[in-house]
């Protein structure tokens, strides 16, 4: 009954409607190919995504000093231009989203690039207060956004948020007290409007949106003496269900004392390799309700990121990817724009996705629904692998059997009544041999998607701990079993008899 449990998500009681619902494309983790790419886009937008946020990071075709730290498998100018160009086609606004102050690893885990850390222990955050550091961030906002306008841009995304380490750096003790009176909000808000500024003098009409971060707590005249009030707007962002208490009333009069004009950002899948849809409706509707509450504080508050995180940064493991992604971004994206779901708005989505007929938005929700959208063999493998590991986690005569007769113990020694480890033997020889069949179609669908390093990676953090775990264990009972025979008690401490 998961529609009955979570109708109450989907059915809203307020009346605001998001004008513009943007999906962000998360490069640093699992950039699809150019083809299905291209799939995403298209089923975005029938699903009624008004824009798209690219995060391209190392993947884009950097020319010059940058091109040192590209991606090996970046894609080139003509695969950029491409995946641009059938944007533009599909009428989706693209806003490229490019970090400037932290979020920077990509550039900064070099060794020749790591004297721009703003703490050489960690490489997050830029040393804004080098001119070196500047140049290089002003250099890779210039080549994205030049690449982007060719194709007509009406935003573009600076980034911002989580700078951990800030006046740290050699340069930065030198020019704070100097230029900014030891104020190290100062040196940020002068680095983020030389940088706004460049793009909104560069591209009259452009809007320059960063995340709320900096700008959330600061003086209202600070913002105003860096001009940030009319170069920027701020995007809150904010993945929980209770933003009555993690959004604060002050939060959204602070921002409304400089800014006309704010959007949001809540997400739509998690860091776990299957999706839980519940959250995420839940965070939707939570956007609803600030959006109703506050609206009246600004002239636009109708624009919302649906963010997508591929990685939490550039080192962290995977997160959801595409193919098990797309249910709920589809009932998110419509919740968003219609308000809630009735049948012609669960028709839109069950057709977007190209689902059979007797497919039902029960069917999303559970996780069973037999979609054939771009990606689905993907899909269907990490539900057989989801399902097989919760069959396996949950054979309670399997584990009640390790536990009386697969113990450390019987393992150290090779002994144990093999008439019990038989059966546990049987049961993880079934259990590897299925995971080998969906090892490898698991493999060949993701290489179809993504460079082959996602299928490598993938497998290595989610299905490899399984499997071998199971073969060690397997090749312990086989062991155990190649004995026929034992030596007379004690078998552990000072008087053991030998075993072998």
């Amino acid at each position: 009954m998961y529609l009955l449990a979570i109708i109450s998500v989907l059915v809203l009681p307020v009346q605001c409607v998001f004008r513009n619902a943007i999906v962000h494309f998360d490069l640093k983790g699992a950039p699809p190919r150019v083809s299905y790419f291209k799939q995403l886009l298209t089923t975005v937008g029938n699903l009624g995504a008004t824009g798209v946020l690219i995060e391209w990071e190392d993947m884009f075709p950097f020319k010059g000093e940058l091109s040192r730290v590209v991606n090996g498998n970046a894609y080139s100018e003509e695969d950029v231009i491409d995946i641009l160009q059938h944007a533009s086609l599909l009428g989706l606004d693209v806003i490229p989203l490019v970090q400037t102050l932290a979020h920077m690893e990509w550039i900064l885990k070099t060794d020749e690039y790591s004297q721009l850390r703003e703490d050489q222990n960690y490489p997050m955050v830029a040393c804004i207060g080098d001119q070196r550091a500047g140049k290089l961030i002003l250099d890779a906002v210039t080549q994205i956004v030049s690449m982007h306008a060719k194709f007509s841009t009406k935003y573009v995304h600076i980034g911002a948020d989580e700078a951990f380490q800030i006046g740290i750096c050699d340069a930065d003790k030198e020019i704070l007290p100097i230029k900014y009176g030891n104020d190290t909000l100062r040196m940020i808000f002068d680095h983020l409007s030389t940088i706004a500024d460049n793009v909104t003098r560069e591209y009259p009409g452009v809007k320059v949106l960063m995340w709320y971060d900096e700008l959330q707590n600061a003086p209202a005249e600070l913002i105003q003496e860096y001009y940030l009030n009319n170069l920027v707007v701020p995007v809150v962002w904010k993945y929980t269900s209770n933003l009555e208490k993690d959004l604060p009333t002050q939060m959204w009069k602070n921002l409304s004392y400089n800014f006309r004009d704010v959007w949001g950002a809540r997400a739509d899948g998690s860091s776990r390799y299957w999706n839980r849809m519940k959250p995420y409706l839940l965070n939707n509707k939570a956007w609803h309700q600030q959006n109703e509450k506050y609206s009246q504080l600004f002239d636009n508050f109708d624009s919302i990121i649906i963010t997508g995180w591929q990685r939490y940064d550039h080192f962290a493991s995977l997160c959801e990817l595409w193919p098990t992604s797309m249910a709920s971004l589809a009932l998110n994206l419509i919740v968003l724009s219609k308000n809630h779901i009735d049948p012609q708005t669960a028709d839109l989505a069950l057709r977007s996705l190209n689902c059979p007929v007797a497919t039902t938005i029960d069917n999303l929700l559970a996780g069973s629904d037999k979609c054939r959208y771009p990606g689905y063999r993907v899909r269907d493998s990490i539900r057989d692998f989801v399902q097989l590991k919760s069959f396996f986690d949950n054979s309670t005569w399997v584990h009640n059997r390790e536990n009386g007769w697969l113990q450390p113990s019987h393992i150290r020694i090779t002994a144990s009544n093999p008439y019990y480890i038989d059966a546990i033997g049987q049961a993880y020889g079934r259990t590897i041999k299925k995971l080998d069949n969906i090892i490898k179609a698991l493999r060949t669908s993701l290489n179809e998607l993504f460079f082959d390093d996602v299928a490598d990676e993938f497998l290595t953090d989610v299905i490899m701990p399984f499997y071998e775990d199971l073969q060690r264990r397997l090749k312990s009972v086989n062991e155990i079993n190649n004995r026929k025979t034992y030596q007379p008690r004690p078998w552990f401490g000072s008087r053991a008899g030998r075993l072998l």
